[in-house]
């Protein structure tokens, strides 16, 4: 029986390693408690400028949207949730309304502004910079982190 998804991440690029393990074990810990959908799309080369780049991952990811999904694009500038306890309250308002949230990942060129103007919602994982696969692992750590705390399971200790 295939869970409805409820979550989706889109990413540019795979993850690879040594953040292949960890991003893989979150997301599969995270398909145990609610369906789990992720999308990675192929990375342009910066030759092509950053801009260019941003812009063809954007209508990569934009192709892989699931319909009628919340989208939140991460982006450092962003509201960051001011603790894991928020995140997870957040994410269980979310969940509580049948429909999917989708976060977007850029790749090293960032996400284009376009798309991210077009985001239901903004969100920082903080002030720091952090390359693109690290942040899909803290992402996914996180959410796992979050379904934990809403589920009353003692992970988040």
């Amino acid at each position: 029986m295939s869970r409805t998804t409820r979550l989706q991440i889109i990413a540019v690029g795979k993850l690879r390693p040594p953040h292949d393990a960890a991003g893989h074990m979150y997301e599969e810990r995270i398909r145990e408690r609610v369906g789990l959908r992720v999308d990675e799309v192929a990375a342009e080369k910066l030759q092509v400028g950053e801009a260019q780049a941003a812009k063809r991952e954007a209508e990569r990811i934009r192709a892989r949207l699931l319909d009628g999904a919340w989208t939140v694009a991460l982006d450092p500038v962003g509201k960051a949730p001011a603790s894991s306890e928020a995140l997870a309250a957040w994410l269980g308002t979310r969940l509580d309304v049948p429909r999917p949230v989708t976060f977007l990942i850029g790749g090293a060129a960032g996400l284009d502004p376009e798309l991210v103007s077009g985001a239901d919602e903004h969100m920082s994982l903080g002030s720091l910079t952090l390359p693109h696969q690290l942040a899909r692992v803290l992402l996914a750590e996180q959410l796992y982190r979050s379904l934990c705390i809403l589920a009353g399971h003692p992970y988040h200790h």
